[in-house]
Formats: C-alpha cells, sequence, structure tokens
C-alpha cells in the first residue's frame, strides 16, 4: 500500500508540469540570439565595412537564421569590390556558413 501512495504522490507532481504549455523565449533570450548570429555571420562573410540585415528567423524544427551581409572584399586583388553575403546561422551549433549572393537586395 506505500509503493500505490507514493507512486499517487508522485504523479500528483509530475503530471501538471508535463501538461503545461511551453514557454516562449524571453526577448532578452531572442536579442542574445540574433546577436550572436549577427556576429557569427560578419566572421564567415570576412569583409570590411560589415552591415547585417534583420534575421529571417526559421522555426524551431529548422533552427537557421538567414541574414544578407554587405561590405567589400578584404583581399588586395578584389579591389575593395563591393560584396553582398547571403549567411545562414545554425541557433543549435552557433555556426554560420556563407555564399556569394550578388543581385540580392534585403528589404
Amino acid at each position: 500500500m506505500i509503493r500505490s501512495s507514493a507512486s499517487v504522490v508522485l504523479a500528483a507532481f509530475l503530471l501538471p508540469s508535463l501538461a503545461a504549455p511551453a514557454q516562449a523565449s524571453t526577448d532578452a533570450a531572442w536579442a542574445a540570439s540574433t546577436k550572436a548570429g549577427r556576429a557569427a555571420c560578419i566572421a564567415a562573410a570576412n569583409l570590411a565595412r560589415p552591415t547585417v540585415s534583420a534575421p529571417l528567423n526559421f522555426s524551431d524544427q529548422v533552427g537557421r537564421d538567414a541574414m544578407l551581409v554587405r561590405g567589400r572584399y578584404k583581399q588586395r586583388y578584389m579591389k575593395n569590390a563591393p560584396s553582398t553575403m547571403l549567411c545562414l546561422y545554425d541557433r543549435r551549433t552557433h555556426k554560420a556558413e556563407t555564399v556569394d549572393a550578388k543581385g540580392w537586395t534585403a528589404g
């Protein structure tokens, strides 16, 4: 009888917490994630005088944010040419990857 009453007490405490809705991230958590994503994209783009667009936040299932990074190539042979890079930032791994996005614009 002691075992079954312990199970009932345990279930009474655990079940409400399992049924509770998931809490959304705070504004501060989103701001910190955006800041980390911007920094990772700037580093991955390796451009002089970079500017970063507002992120396009994909769902948590995908776990990535997309941003455009604009600046100028640092390489001497590129002669300070302007560049636009598309950056994908992985919120789980905190890594960014960029590709040339010549002709794309941020709206």
